[in-house]
């Protein structure tokens, strides 16, 4: 399992051998599957240059690439000056060694790193399809994390994020619309991740699939609906505030401006639902929702009312305007 340890300069992200190999489609040509490397970047290096014994733009601190053109290089060094540019390249402390490609590494890559300690992985696949599955894991692994106490939900093909205090009522409203047909992320416990600009909820593995409704207790989502009830992960589109009805506050009446909260540096559209009795906040959920993707695609309700307004008091007006000239009179009459 992959942790992150943040610096004030840097976030240094450790991931098992065996559990990079497996997400990235590779071969373990050195090194065992639970030793542990840190990574530290998105970006990987192709040492070509070092391997020509120019170090001024080398980056240790990435995962390094050789590909078919770089092992042809290799191959045509003299015996002395391949193991030199090879050592060079292996007692650097790079993260691992990734080989790509067709062509069979030279028995020295593998003796070395056996002498230096570095793990080396290798794949037939072509480096272009290589370095874009490394780059994507990549992303994924050193993304921005935090926890958020709610429920995530798929409604409509939408991640809708319930929030609102303790005992609001967000897990039995999650219940029920479950049973509704929607499926359930997480419970309780939301950990959100931001890539590019997209900002992805999952549960913590340990509540994987559960929901607590209280005086029930924690029940098992994926055993009492079936495996189409649950999803791993889901892109956080909209968040749901719950909030006990407060005679005080003013709340949305006419929804004609979109309200916000920032998640890890991207704004959210949001909106707040006063909870009271008689309520069904599941339908009321399910309604917001759609309404905010008709939002998204251009259609806003309070606009279309608008539109409509304006058109009854034009025609009253042109209305008034015709009956006003039936009553002049005629030209040449008294």
């Amino acid at each position: 399992m992959a942790y992150n340890k943040k610096s004030e300069k840097e976030t240094k992200v450790s991931v098992e051998i065996g559990e990079f190999a497996k997400k990235c489609g590779f071969e373990i040509k050195n090194g065992d599957k639970k030793d542990v490397m840190f990574v530290t970047s998105v970006n990987i290096s192709r040492p070509g240059l070092l391997l020509a014994d120019n170090d001024e733009y080398f980056v240790p601190e990435r995962i390094q690439m050789l590909g078919n053109a770089e092992l042809n290089f290799l191959e045509r060094l003299e015996t002395e000056k391949k193991i030199a540019a090879i050592v060079k390249l292996l007692e650097k402390n790079i993260p691992c060694l990734v080989l790509s490609g067709s062509l069979e590494p030279p028995s020295e890559i593998i003796e070395y790193a056996k002498k230096f300690n570095r793990p080396v992985l290798a794949s037939h696949a072509p480096l272009y399809e290589v370095m874009n599955n490394v780059v994507m894991y990549l992303n994924e692994l050193l993304a921005e994390r935090e926890t958020v106490h709610g429920v995530l939900l798929d409604i409509y093909g939408e991640g809708v994020l319930l929030t609102g205090d303790s005992r609001i009522g967000k897990s039995e409203t999650a219940l029920e619309l479950i049973d509704r047909g929607h499926r359930l992320v997480a419970d309780d416990l939301v950990v959100i991740r931001r890539i590019k600009d997209e900002i992805i909820g999952e549960s913590p593995e340990l509540l994987k699939y559960f929901l607590e409704v209280r005086g029930v207790g924690i029940v098992d989502v994926r055993h009492l609906f079936g495996v189409g009830a649950c999803i791993d992960e889901y892109g956080i589109d909209f968040i749901i505030e719950l909030e006990k009805w407060n005679d005080s506050t003013e709340y949305e009446r006419l929804g004609n401006h979109t309200n916000y909260k920032n998640l890890l540096g991207i704004e959210i559209p949001y909106v707040k639902l006063p909870v009271m009795p008689g309520r069904n906040l599941a339908i009321i959920v399910e309604v917001a929702t759609s309404n905010m993707r008709m939002n998204k695609m251009g259609y806003n309700a309070m606009t279309e009312l608008d539109e409509r307004t304006k058109n009854i008091d034009k025609k009253q007006r042109t209305d008034g305007r015709k009956r006003e000239g039936s009553r002049k009179p005629r030209a040449g009459l008294s």
